[in-house]
């Protein structure tokens, strides 16, 4: 697993403060690059939510909500169309900011572009971007144990921890090379080459993975391809 806060540190975040109506307060020049396909008066006359389509606007919403109430910075990742009609992935954090008398009226979103790190300009990522306190990681594919479904964001388990990452099941799921990620379960995403025993009981197949304690269930309806696929069947 990479640590990239140097990396970052040579990249000028994109950064955004809005008021508690979300309404757009101040920009600094990058997000005229990042959203290059809106004006600086478009970018003033929308709030935060207005300028997002709406997957990606209930993402920040709900990120937002949950600022309010850890009170900590909240990291998490979007995915946008650009004017190119190409994805591009934002890692953003979500910080508040106090006024003289300590009131939180205002919040800044701090952007950084890192589809460069993460993709291979095709379909598949090459890391995972994840968040741990202050920092931003990338975790390599063959470090990638499992991954779990957190609501609609998910979780990936490592040798070292498991870390949150803001990107969905379903999105990693279609972003990870085939060859070594499969879905077992609507809840889980499996590494192939952890895999280390499958176990057959009831009618029912469930794996034990290298460097973890808990063995994931297969679903029925996937536990044939999944046999197939380790050249049990």
């Amino acid at each position: 697993m990479e640590n990239i806060v140097p990396l970052l540190n040579t990249l000028e975040p994109g950064i955004v403060i809005f008021d508690k109506d979300y309404n757009i307060r101040h920009i600094n020049r990058v997000v005229l690059i990042l959203f290059s396909e809106f004006s600086p008066t478009q970018i003033f006359a929308q709030s935060l939510v207005e300028l997002h389509q709406k997957p990606a606007a209930e993402k920040i919403l709900k990120m937002i909500e949950l600022l309010r109430s850890s009170k900590h910075p909240v990291p998490f990742s979007i995915k946008i169309l650009s004017k190119d009609q190409q994805y591009r992935y934002l890692f953003m954090k979500l910080i508040s900011l106090l006024s003289p008398d300590l009131h939180e009226s205002l919040c800044c979103a701090m952007m950084y572009d890192i589809t460069a790190f993460i993709s291979d300009q095709t379909t598949h990522l090459l890391k995972i971007p994840v968040g741990v306190k202050n920092e931003i990681k990338l975790i390599d594919l063959k470090d990638v144990i499992f991954i779990e479904a957190d609501n609609v964001y998910s979780r990936v388990h490592t040798s070292e921890g498991s870390f949150f990452s803001g990107l969905s099941l379903g999105v990693l799921y279609n972003r990870l090379p085939e060859k070594y990620f499969f879905r077992v379960h609507r809840s889980f995403l499996i590494n192939l080459e952890k895999v280390e025993k499958v176990i057959k009981e009831g009618g029912t197949v469930s794996i034990k993975l290298k460097g973890s304690d808990t063995n994931l269930p297969v679903s029925r309806n996937r536990a044939r391809i999944f046999l197939k696929k380790l050249g049990l069947r």
